[in-house]
């Protein structure tokens, strides 16, 4: 065992570049060593770690691919650029690709190749690709070179993994429009770079809502695994209702409450409310679907990728009938929390 220990300590002194092994310690105990005592306990396994992804890089043939730019935009689509490693004394790379497994499941996409570096865009929850194969969980990731002899080669894929991306009106790991799972990249302790799929909450989602003369119809798309077999939507009004935030208080105390037909084809669902049952000035109305055997879900907008729904969609106030002779005006609208609303006013009688 002891000499086994000596090859593997060698192995590391000579393939892992020395810039990145001293980086690596140095932020593994700044991490983790908060007392002096535990310090040579920490370098130690900082050491070992070092060691196994030296044996990582010797077994993938040489130096890995580091990573230049990693993330995730629009909830879905991994944008993706590394430089490969010099490949002195071997043939010039003639593809490149980006090889992601889970368990004994793997996965493999193209990478457009401009000299030294590679890249491209990578859908993840499309169908054919990581996900449908892969499901949730964590991704390991490595790089596979088709050299210009037809020979191929596997090198792992190295972090770090920073967050270049400013603050902004986008939020930073926003779900899948698709199916609303969340994926992440990282790099690990050993500098590996991961892929992390969390398995998607049950969403309702709101894609549209249109006021018509007597109804006002919604229209969604559900995410994650949602069971619609005797599904309805209701419809809360609170006496004296307004909005805080994203809760909805009444000072009466009294709830008043409507149940709707709800229709669902796949994952897309759709309701129409009545404009009588509308009926009422200065009220506020918020909805949600219930399924017996999946539970309560908010509808309002969810699956986007922008902070603050209420400031960014926007809705025309207009008139709807409550019946024959009355008329109201309605706005849609989402509370801060992105909780879809419907705001009534101005209720006037026709001759």
């Amino acid at each position: 065992m002891g000499r086994k220990l000596v090859t593997l300590r060698r192995i590391a002194s000579e393939r892992l570049p020395s810039a990145f092994r001293e980086g690596f310690r140095e932020r593994f105990c700044e991490r983790f060593c908060e007392t002096g005592g535990r310090k040579r306990a920490f370098t130690r396994a900082a050491r070992m770690a070092s060691i196994r992804s030296a044996v990582a890089v010797r077994r993938g043939g040489g130096e890995g691919a580091s990573v230049t730019y990693a993330g995730v935009l629009d909830g879905g689509t991994l944008n993706l650029q590394v430089r490969l490693p010099s490949r002195a004394g071997h043939a010039p790379v003639r593809a490149v690709r980006l090889v992601a497994g889970r368990g004994h499941r793997r996965w493999r996409g193209d990478l457009d190749l401009d000299g030294d570096l590679a890249g491209g865009a990578i859908r993840l929850s499309e169908d054919g690709g990581p996900l449908s194969r892969l499901g949730t969980g964590l991704w390991r990731t490595r790089i596979e070179l088709t050299l210009a002899d037809g020979s191929g080669l596997e090198v792992p894929l190295l972090g770090p993994v920073e967050d270049v991306l400013p603050a902004g009106p986008t939020v930073a790991a926003p779900l899948c429009p698709r199916t609303g799972t969340v994926y992440t990249v990282d790099a690990g302790l050993t500098g590996h770079v991961t892929i992390s799929a969390s398995r998607p909450a049950p969403q309702a989602h709101v894609t549209g809502v249109i006021a018509d003369w007597d109804r006002v119809v919604v229209e969604g798309r559900l995410g994650g695994t949602v069971r619609t077999v005797g599904a309805e939507v209701l419809m809360r009004r609170l006496e004296g209702s307004r909005l805080e935030g994203s809760r909805l208080e009444g000072r009466g105390g009294r709830e008043a409450c409507h149940r709707l037909p709800v229709t669902t084809d796949g994952e897309l669902f759709r309701f129409e409310v009545p404009g009588g049952s509308l009926a009422g000035a200065e009220t506020t109305w918020v909805f949600e679907f219930v399924s017996p055997r999946t539970g309560t879900l908010k509808v309002g907008r969810s699956l986007d990728d922008f902070r603050h729904p209420h400031r960014v969609v926007h809705h025309e106030r207009r008139p709807v009938a409550a019946s024959e002779r009355s008329l109201l005006y309605v706005r849609p609208g989402y509370s801060p929390a992105g909780r879809l609303q419907l705001s009534c006013s101005h209720s006037e009688d026709l001759p």
